[in-house]
């Protein structure tokens, strides 16, 4: 048996998969009580962590020629370059000044990339457990420029905190068996995995296959799922419950401003002039950051437990639900909300989904990433009719994230990266492909 640990939604999966194993060490203590009639033997694959040292990571930033996308994990649009996250592993750079033909030019090297945002010439990327700055003035001679070590103090690498003796969690290798003798009671915890000396012990790991599936020196844009984003001249970035402004003025010399602890679930964030919007799984949260170093709670929108990516336009702002193991929940729907008055955010419709992940609005034109159901685009050009308004729909993808601009679509998918021409609404052509390397 073997299981392949891949975390394509940042730190967040890392902490989830953590919390899982922490309680079934908690039951597996609690059962400790049942009576020996209940004991049984059962045969778990074991697993040991592969530590990397700081010292080693925080030397590996670096450029390399272009290489194949194995995952997809967030996506980011600037100047004609679109520039696509290899979760843990770095960035891919593709010349997309004509998209009905990308090109793979290169790729950075940044151990422990989940999220980025760019201003200017200079890309920001966690890297485990810090931020990094890097010039990428040149794809093919970047460079580090800054760096705020242990920003990111709710960092958790694929399922165990960082030992500060050992380093990082990097991977994960295929040991031996073991044989472990466990009171089960019934059997209801025999096909479940048990923390086991330095490692994990699995029985059954199908459940955590994982596979990914926004002037010269303003911001690009980010995707809905997006947990960086530039606003004000100022980096924001998702960190467990918090949020932490930091200073960008200086590469070199960044400096990180109050932070701001909203709830666990806050998972998307998206920037509208001096206010952030911060999906979460129990509602939206709406910030001021005219203090960008010091952002205040405006409101929160509260709706349904599930995900929860945001995407805003004027006075209106559309989020999608989503049910899900994470998310939990059982809702699935596209809601439109009116902002004009950001104290008090008021649902004006809701459209049923399937399973919706990331959305993008631009101009009339609103896209959808129902997951497992595809692409779906809508004329919105009157919000009480999107759901009779579907202008096109690609049920043969599973649909991640989209970043339209232009009347340039540009969506992740399960299998690869998606482009498609919206000049016409009613009429949307698809342009191109790049498919994953992806042998799992």
């Amino acid at each position: 048996m073997k299981i392949n640990i891949k975390v394509s939604d940042g730190p967040a999966i890392a902490i989830y998969l953590f919390v899982y194993i922490s309680l079934l060490l908690i039951l597996s203590l609690g059962l400790s009580s049942c009576s020996s009639e209940c004991e049984t033997e059962n045969t778990y694959t074991y697993f040991e962590p592969v530590y990397t040292s700081m010292e080693d990571i925080r030397s590996s930033i670096g450029n390399d020629t272009p290489q194949e996308i194995q995952q997809m994990g967030k996506l980011y649009f600037k100047d004609n370059h679109l520039f696509i996250n290899e979760p843990n592993e770095g960035v891919h750079v593709i010349d997309n000044r004509d998209p009905s033909n990308p090109l793979n030019v290169a790729f950075i090297t940044i151990p422990g990339a989940f999220d980025l945002s760019i201003q200017g010439n200079i890309l920001f990327s966690d890297s485990y457990m810090d931020l990094v700055a890097v010039d990428i003035s040149d794809y093919n001679q970047v460079k580090e420029v800054g760096r705020i070590e242990d920003l990111f103090s709710g960092y958790n690498s694929y399922g165990f905190y960082a030992d500060p003796q050992l380093g990082v969690v990097t991977d994960w290798v295929e040991s031996n068996e073991v044989n472990v003798t466990e009171s089960s009671c019934e059997g209801r915890f025999q096909d479940w995995g048990i923390y086991y000396n330095e490692g994990i012990a699995l029985a059954d790991a199908s459940a955590f296959s994982r596979t990914s599936a926004a002037a010269p020196t303003n911001p690009g844009i980010g995707g809905s799922m997006a947990r960086f984003t530039i606003a004000n001249r100022h980096l924001f970035a998702l960190d467990g419950s918090e949020v932490i402004p930091v200073d960008i003025g200086s590469a070199s010399a960044m400096g990180q401003g109050t932070r701001l602890n909203l709830d666990w679930g806050i998972e998307t964030i998206f920037p509208r002039d001096l206010n952030l919007f911060i999906g979460a799984n129990d509602g939206m949260y709406i910030l001021d950051i005219e203090s960008p170093l010091d952002p205040r709670l405006i409101s929160k929108y509260e709706h349904v437990r599930s995900c929860d990516p945001v995407v805003v336009d004027g006075d209106l702002a559309f989020v999608t639900l989503r049910s899900g193991t994470q998310c939990q929940g059982f809702t699935n729907q596209l809601e439109v909300l009116d902002i004009t008055d950001l104290s008090d955010p008021q649902l004006l419709y809701t459209y049923e989904m399937t399973n919706p992940h990331g959305l993008g609005k631009d101009g009339d034109a609103l896209f959808v990433c129902d997951g497992g159901d595809g692409l779906k685009a809508f004329d919105a050009s009157d919000i009480s009719k999107i759901g009779n308004r579907m202008t096109a729909h690609y049920a043969d993808i599973f649909a991640y994230d989209i970043i339209p601009f232009n009347n340039i679509a540009m969506m992740i998918g399960k299998d690869g990266l998606y482009q498609y021409d919206y000049n016409d609404i009613n009429n949307i052509q698809f342009l191109s492909k790049i498919e994953l390397n992806n042998e799992d």
